[in-house]
């Protein structure tokens, strides 16, 4: 009995040992698990997009750029240093801080943009290290959506791989084109009534006028001016952002009367026609629904998508 009693103490204790180093062996990971979660959270450097604010900050971010920006929308979002990048499909790029407030704005035509065959574009400042995902300017672009989880978006066309262009974002949308393959009548209408303005985006759309070519091209930090071309590449209209109060009354009471159940956005589009008409495109939302409505100077609708 005796050495039975000893035999389970010595068991006792050995088992207690075991327990022992496995809490300990298991607290030491915990440490480790921890000082890895600092340091990454620690750092200035993308720690991560809008998921990493409050859903105050978060919403009014999405409010801005929905109410200034109606025609873009946010394809990635990176917080460094107190400041939140905001990059738009537009390639223009609005920084906030972490409370939502705006900062400023930039359409990154006074860095040099640079493009492929393939599209698209970065500021000649993110070419020395990791941009949004692509490292030291080689990205692999394919038709379907990429990393960065934008519908319709990710990797750029025909699963060709490009190096030594450093690229601003991936793709977002199937109907953006490379900015360097536009067609020479295109670019011969701007080098002309553009001169100095650089191109920063280029998509095709459906609009009244069928299906077109619209072309964003800009000069130091004003917002763009969209060009659109018909499908034979002939010059249509000039869009620009223009605050929707300063519309003409025709136009309000349009809206008034045909979208009483819809709030329109802050900004809207001015379309200056090649015929030298005046129309004006409003976004509209609802609960659950937006809209797009082309409306004439007198009031009476064009169009509406």
């Amino acid at each position: 009995m005796k050495n039975d009693y000893f035999s389970f103490l010595k068991l006792s204790f050995l088992q207690t040992i075991k327990n022992y180093n496995s809490m300990k062996k298991s607290f030491f990971m915990a440490m480790a698990f921890a000082t890895v979660m600092v340091s990454c959270t620690s750092t200035t450097d993308e720690l991560a997009g809008l998921e990493s604010l409050t859903s105050e900050a978060a919403g009014t971010i999405n409010s801005y750029v929905a109410n200034n920006f109606p025609d873009a929308s946010i394809v990635l979002s990176k917080v460094s240093n107190n400041t939140v990048v905001t990059e738009l499909n537009t390639g223009e790029q609005v920084f906030f801080n972490t409370n939502g407030i705006v900062i400023s704005y930039s359409n990154n035509a006074t860095k040099g943009l640079m493009a492929d065959s393939l599209g698209l574009v970065c500021d000649s400042a993110h070419n020395d290290s990791t941009h949004f995902g692509h490292k030291d300017g080689k990205g692999k672009h394919g038709d379907k959506g990429g990393k960065h989880g934008g519908k319709d978006g990710g990797r750029h066309g025909n699963d060709s791989t490009q190096t030594g262009v450093h690229h601003g974002h991936d793709r977002y949308f199937k109907n953006e084109i490379s900015i360097d393959s536009l067609p020479a009548e295109i670019n011969g209408y701007i080098s002309t009534n553009y001169s100095g303005y650089k191109v920063i985006h280029a998509e095709t759309d459906t609009i009244c006028e069928g299906v077109v070519t619209e072309v964003m091209v800009a000069l130091a930090t004003a917002q763009p001016v969209k060009l659109v071309f018909d499908a034979s590449n002939v010059y249509l209209l000039k869009a620009e952002r223009f605050e929707y109060a300063n519309v003409p009354t025709a136009v309000s009471v349009a809206v008034s009367n045909h979208y009483s159940t819809y709030t329109a956005m802050k900004k809207c589009e001015i379309l200056s026609l090649n015929d030298g008409s005046i129309n004006y495109l409003v976004y509209l939302k609802s609960t659950d629904t937006r809209k797009k409505v082309t409306i004439k100077a007198d009031g009476s609708i064009s169009c509406e998508k």
